[in-house]
């Protein structure tokens, strides 16, 4: 979510810093900065229109939730992957990578009547910042105060007690305001990274200073997004522009088992194909993990034990906890377990092949 498709194509390095980020996503929280783009739709047909665009039914979301899903061309290729948060009965908040806004704002004033909703863009009108990991509901309801005297010990049943309960207790995808040291901010359980508990910060931009001087006061340390493109990684989440594109069916992306489409609500763009691909046969190709021994080059080749072309290298990092691991678009009939190669400039890395997403078990495999 805070990462664009450059930090993707180029991903820098792990420093100590980032490290030691990377092991507090575990055992404690970690901030982010995000970079998310997002615009609303609004009208008496709100519900209606967003519905005939994107793969989840969005029209079936009680105010207070959200969901995931996918925007499609007419052949049913990924145009985008959004969150989707419902404010009202008229009122629907979207949220995409910055890559992604053109085309998606395009594509919803295209096939979207004005008469009936309206698009707005409001990229200039949100700040974003995220927390993750286990104790991040703790991390959440110490923000702002932190450096106050309302940062004492708080005792058993006291109000930051009660906070914390609160959010530990916030329902996934459910969305509400929440006061920030009297700054009002939404507050999103989005299930972003996994099993990994967190929350999306939505602030007004007048607040964004604000809101950055409390992270940075936060005992929580705050992560790069160097960080957060090993943690996407290793949740098997895929991005636009790096593990899918114009050229993608959302099934070869693994979109329908992270819960992003609906196979029950009525029509919408693309629907087609994704309803043939679900009900009739299969896709050729998918996302599935790789780990090795060494750093697996982006775009490289993946050859099976025959020497057949049978994918290519996505995305890739190296985990401080699984090592050398990657996301390749492979083929079908390869299947979790297989050896394969990977070809590049550099010659040939041998590499197993993992579901997505990665999880303890991998450890193994990574060496």
């Amino acid at each position: 979510m805070p990462i664009d498709s450059t930090d993707l194509l180029y991903p820098a390095p792990l420093g100590a810093d980032d490290v030691e980020a990377y092991h507090d996503l575990r055992r404690r929280a970690v901030w982010f900065e995000a970079q998310n783009h997002w615009s609303t739709i609004a009208g008496p047909k709100a519900a209606e229109a967003l519905n005939g665009l994107v793969t989840n039914d969005v029209a079936a979301l009680e105010v207070g939730r959200g969901l995931h899903a996918v925007a499609l061309t007419p052949k049913g290729k990924v145009v985008c992957d959004m969150y989707v948060a419902r404010l009202d009965d008229e009122t629907f908040l979207c949220t995409v990578i910055r890559d992604c806004a053109e085309a998606w704002l395009s594509m919803a004033r295209k096939y979207i009547n004005p008469r009936l909703a309206k698009v707005h863009d409001d990229h200039e009108s949100w700040a974003t910042w995220l927390v993750y990991g286990q104790m991040a509901a703790d991390a959440v309801a110490r923000l702002g105060s932190e450096n106050s005297a309302r940062s004492e010990p708080d005792a058993p049943g006291g109000a930051l007690q009660e906070r914390i309960a609160k959010l530990d207790a916030w329902p996934v995808w459910g969305h509400a305001p929440w006061s920030v040291d009297g700054i009002t901010v939404r507050l999103i359980r989005a299930p972003v990274m996994g099993a990994l508990p967190g929350f999306v910060v939505l602030a007004r931009a007048e607040d964004r200073e604000t809101l950055s001087r409390f992270v940075q006061a936060s005992s929580y340390r705050r992560g790069s997004r160097a960080v957060w493109n090993v943690a996407r990684i290793e949740g098997g989440r895929p991005a636009y522009g790096v593990d899918m594109d114009e050229n993608t069916i959302p099934q070869e992306a693994n979109l329908d088992m992270l819960g992003a489409i609906s196979f029950t609500k009525g029509c919408y763009t693309g629907q087609e194909t994704v309803a043939r691909v679900h009900f009739r046969g299969h896709v050729n190709r998918h996302l599935r993990g790789l780990t090795a021994q060494e750093v697996l080059p982006q775009h490289a080749r993946v050859l099976d034990g025959t020497g057949k072309d049978v994918g290519d290298v996505r995305s890739t990092v190296v985990s401080p906890r699984l090592g050398a691991i990657a996301m390749a678009m492979i083929r079908r009939e390869v299947a979790p377990g297989d050896t394969v190669q990977v070809t590049g400039s550099n010659g040939s890395i041998s590499a197993t092949v993992v579901a997505l997403p990665f999880d303890e078990a991998t450890t193994e495999a990574a060496g």
